[in-house]
């Protein structure tokens, strides 16, 4: 991976007037590093995004890479205040262009009665804690039997193997659908069959697949990690337990089905939030603004 992505920067580095590189905080952190430390030699301009809500964490374990490569001349584009602040405490020059989607794409369901039909959308890894998910459809079926979770994602590490295991210990295998990886319209298609999305992150920033559901009308349960708290306020536009919160999250499901009026309230927020400032309308005229400064400085 790390080959093509510096084969790319050589093969076009007469004609290339920016390079915009994603930043993570998983080991492709250092391939990241490596491009923008290439496109420098090479006088093109770069402009990093950083992604992953592990970031901060990345900083601590690494912070003289991060001042060495992420210095006051270099411009890093932030999705949300969470590691806009964090950087820019840190001398490190910050924008916030937040992440966004094509709202037409996504039609609005009014879930005037909703059902504990649970929807998870996420890669299966470890830092989304999906077992959680499976945790929390346990609790449900104690006073919803009728309950059902189908979780959207393809699988990234061993935690299938636990999911698993407690699908088959806890006899779980009607009330769980796990649907792998599915296109964008598939799985937009999908989630009109159902009346709540999850959120059970370990570590986040501003997930994509959160302002989706936003959009979509599903009232959301989310824990309160990272950047969430920045994108959704409880009781407004979503309800927030604290990380790994189990009971709080049940709580909280079963407060949405106890109430259908505040949940479709949550959800119209939701929507309206996403079309004043998540839209690609909004949002794309300030990538052309920053990427036409930028490309001059070559």
């Amino acid at each position: 991976r790390i080959i093509e992505m510096l084969y790319l920067v050589f093969l076009y580095r007469k004609t290339c007037k920016l390079i915009i590189v994603d930043v993570f905080g998983t080991k492709a952190f250092y391939f990241s590093c490596l491009i923008i430390v290439y496109s420098k030699l090479k006088n093109i301009p770069v402009l990093p995004v950083f992604r992953g809500g592990s970031l901060p964490e990345r900083y601590n374990k690494n912070t003289k890479l991060f001042k060495y490569i992420f210095n006051k001349t270099i411009l890093v584009i932030c999705p949300s205040p969470f590691l806009s602040d964090f950087f820019s405490s840190r001398k490190i020059k910050t924008q916030i262009i937040h992440n966004y989607i094509d709202i037409k794409k996504y039609p609005f369901k009014y879930r005037e009665r909703i059902k504990p039909k649970l929807l998870w959308v996420r890669s299966i890894h470890s830092i989304y804690n999906p077992v959680m998910a499976i945790c929390v459809l346990k609790k449900i079926l104690e006073y919803y039997p009728q309950a059902r979770l189908s979780m959207v994602g393809p699988i990234k590490d061993n935690t299938i193997e636990l999911i698993d295991k407690l699908i088959f210990k806890w006899n779980l295998q009607e009330n769980v659908t796990l649907t792998g990886k599915l296109e964008k319209k598939e799985w937009i298609e999908l989630s009109k069959d159902f009346d709540i999305f999850l959120n059970t992150t370990n570590i986040d920033n501003q997930p994509v697949s959160v302002i989706e559901a936003m959009a979509l009308g599903l009232p959301i349960v989310s824990t309160n990690v990272g950047g969430i708290p920045n994108l959704l306020t409880h009781n407004q536009t979503a309800k927030l337990v604290d990380k790994n919160n189990i009971s709080a999250m049940v709580n909280q499901i079963k407060d949405y089905l106890s109430n259908p009026s505040d949940s479709l309230f949550i959800s119209k927020n939701a929507r309206e939030l996403i079309e004043a400032q998540y839209d690609e309308g909004v949002i794309i005229p300030q990538w052309i603004n920053i990427i036409d400064e930028k490309m001059k400085t070559r």
